[in-house]
């Protein structure tokens, strides 16, 4: 005000908000710290069998880079019945973590999940083919959809349209890419990314990090 400089609500609205998701993502991220300061103490004391468990389990619940040389793009989806709507987050980033781009957008009309889970892959898949980008490996915690695409067949549902559809894009375009499974934990940054669709307007491309992710993809780095 005193600097004659003005700024819609939204604006300002926009900022707090992205302030806010910081401190929260911030603060849980110290909780997931605790809690695994606290699993590595129960850990030492387990036999030996039972810690090797442990370790793929951790390896499965953190993100992990895909090979050098790769990008790997996070995807998910959230519901939302007050708003009437699917929001999708999408998360590209190399094989060092560093941040590449993502992308946020909405679909009016709530839908059954796993048509949502698998339109939130169509989304990342023609993204991607748009950015002209190769080598891409795609990750997301919906199981129903990885298991169809790798290895299902003959569904003539809705879903199984939507899926099959997926398969001839990814393969028209892309030599080798893999669509894979990962726990809800290691998929955090898309599912974040999901959640904040319901605060945006309109579609949204970001070439740098937002700034609800900001700590998680630094926290996520190998």
């Amino acid at each position: 005000m005193w600097q004659n400089v003005t700024e819609t609500c939204q604006t300002v609205i926009e900022r707090a908000r992205q302030l806010l998701f910081g401190w929260r993502v911030a603060n849980s991220s110290k909780q997931r710290y605790s809690v695994a300061g606290i699993a590595e103490g129960l850990h030492n004391s387990e036999h030996v069998a039972a810690a090797g468990e442990g370790t793929v389990l951790s390896t499965q619940s953190r993100w992990q880079k895909p090979t050098i040389g790769r990008l790997k793009c996070n995807v998910d989806a959230s519901f939302s019945d007050a708003l009437n709507c699917v929001g999708f987050g999408l998360c590209i980033r190399d094989d060092s973590g560093n941040f590449i781009k993502a992308k946020t957008l909405w679909s009016n009309s709530v839908c059954a999940t796993d048509i949502g889970e698998a339109l939130e892959l169509s989304h990342a898949i023609h993204w991607v083919r748009e950015l002209q980008l190769t080598d891409v490996d795609f990750e997301l915690d919906a199981k129903k959809v990885v298991d169809y695409y790798n290895g299902g067949h003959n569904n003539i549902s809705e879903f199984g349209a939507i899926i099959d559809k997926c398969k001839r894009c990814c393969f028209s375009c892309f030599e080798n890419s893999k669509v894979e499974f990962r726990r809800r934990q290691a998929n955090d940054v898309a599912h974040t990314l999901a959640r904040e669709v319901t605060f945006l307007s309109s579609p949204h491309v970001f070439n740098d990090v937002p700034l609800c992710i900001e700590t998680l993809t630094i926290n996520e780095k190998p």
